[in-house]
């Protein structure tokens, strides 16, 4: 009798939320996603930081460290050329993103996360993002498509993608993980 008023009372839940309970969860989802976004640009200014070995960037606030030295710019962009051949700095940028996202994993999950990116002399390759046993994030690079960006935007959407499918990832195969 108690089960079945239970699953009644669940039904019951799902079936009538109205539009109060919509904005409170898209509200909450927005606040989330926000404080995602704010870890990730943490994450990336870290890593900026400690690839910054003459200071270039030191005066800067985090959103203009980033425009500056993790960004490229639409002629950055053009100069890359057809052939598909990753600059040093393409190389540099894809490198980063993804160790900001196993930083900023790592701050979420309270796990050990890793970063592996491999990529050939004509932009073809794969970057991981793993925790003991699972991988987390798995990106096949190809040619240098969906790099090099340009915007914050771009580079926020990929991040805040990547990022809600690692922890989904993450919460549903937390035995595999590695844990601190």
């Amino acid at each position: 009798m108690v089960e079945k008023a239970e699953t009644m009372n669940a039904e019951w839940t799902e079936s009538n939320q109205g539009p109060l309970y919509q904005a409170v969860k898209e509200l909450s989802e927005e606040t989330e996603n926000k404080r995602l976004l704010q870890q990730f640009g943490r994450s990336l200014c870290q890593i900026l930081d400690a690839y910054d070995y003459f200071g270039k960037g030191s005066a800067l606030s985090g959103d203009e460290k980033i425009a500056r030295l993790a960004l490229f710019t639409k002629e950055e962009k053009q100069a890359l050329g057809m052939d598909c051949t990753p600059s040093p700095k393409l190389r540099q940028q894809v490198e980063n993103v993804f160790q900001a996202l196993a930083l900023t994993l790592e701050a979420e999950t309270n796990c050990l996360v890793q970063s592996m990116v491999d990529m050939n002399s004509e932009g073809f390759g794969r970057a991981i993002v793993s925790s003991g046993r699972l991988i987390l994030i798995s990106t096949t690079l190809r040619a240098g498509l969906r790099f090099p960006f340009t915007s914050q935007a771009k580079l926020e959407k990929f991040a805040l993608s990547s990022l809600r499918e690692a922890l989904g990832f993450a919460k549903c195969h937390d035995e595999v993980t590695a844990k601190r």
